[in-house]
């Protein structure tokens, strides 16, 4: 099964409270790395941060967008130290939690990602981001459980968050509710546009249901989405094993001997187990 991660970086530019001679210098600067950061000139935004932090201090908004920016230059102690600085100077910052639990996250510490964006929530409980990052984090941490619950929540208060409705399936399917993950992404595939993505995840959950032609025509659909999609042909073969059609599988093996060898193989060994013969030597 398929399933994307989504690590985002806010970047968000509050109105700070200083003198109006100190918000006229730093304004022009602020512009400045705004425009660094639209070009991905992250080292200059950096720059200019640092400029404007002599002129105010005690922005939390500019040490969060600083530690965006040395996250984007993969300097993860750094935007830590940035981010957190952010947080002591505005402990309500919710976005400033949400940045320092990207930053956790991409450094696997699970535990301090979860923290902080359960503080994140506690702050803004409609903070649709933080929650379904939390739902994220839950599920690539093989909590499953505890995503099932999370996206349950998630969704009575962003009902049209696409993604989410297709991992709480995800979820659901971890935890062996597999008919429940069934109509789950049936109802994703109805109420929102169709990707490769989802159809996998239906066919994945109809196999585990030994509904195999099923399985088989999710699969198909997901390859006339996503035809070059390795892992899915290989789905679509187990699938067309599992439902006598041997001839049909042999066909997908075909396809990937010319574009993954590894996998190849494994359907080889799949389609032939316990049929290989070894010639005697006389």
């Amino acid at each position: 099964m398929n399933y994307k991660q989504i690590l985002i970086i806010v970047f968000v530019l509050f109105s700070f409270k200083s003198t109006a001679s100190a918000q006229n210098e730093a304004q022009p600067l602020l512009n400045q790395a705004a425009q660094f950061e639209k070009e991905a000139n992250y080292s200059e935004a950096v720059a200019v941060y640092l400029q404007i932090l002599k002129i105010v201090p005690n922005s939390a908004s500019i040490y969060n967008n600083l530690g965006a920016d040395y996250f984007e230059l993969q300097k993860y102690d750094e935007a830590i130290s940035a981010v957190r600085k952010s947080v002591a100077l505005n402990p309500k910052y919710e976005k400033a939690y949400y940045n320092l639990a990207t930053v956790y996250w991409h450094l696997n510490r699970t535990e301090e990602t979860v923290s902080i964006l359960e503080k994140a929530i506690a702050l803004n409980p409609q903070y649709i981001e933080a929650r379904a990052k939390l739902c994220d984090v839950f599920l690539a941490s093989e909590q499953s459980n505890k995503a099932v619950v999370c996206y349950q929540k998630l969704l009575l208060i962003a009902p049209q968050d696409a993604q989410s409705h297709s991992n709480y399936g995800v979820a659901l399917m971890k935890t062996k509710r597999l008919k429940e993950s069934v109509k789950v992404f049936e109802e994703n595939l109805e109420n929102f546009p169709p990707n490769a993505e989802k159809f996998n995840n239906l066919g994945v959950a109809l196999l585990e249901l030994r509904r195999y032609k099923e399985a088989v025509k999710a699969f198909n659909s997901a390859l006339e989405l996503e035809p070059a999609n390795e892992p899915m042909r290989y789905n679509l073969a187990i699938a067309q094993l599992a439902d006598k059609n041997k001839t049909a599988a042999l066909e997908q093996y075909s396809f990937l001997k010319q574009s993954n060898a590894d996998l190849a193989q494994k359907l080889f060994e799949k389609i032939y187990k316990g049929k290989i013969i070894f010639a005697k030597e006389n």
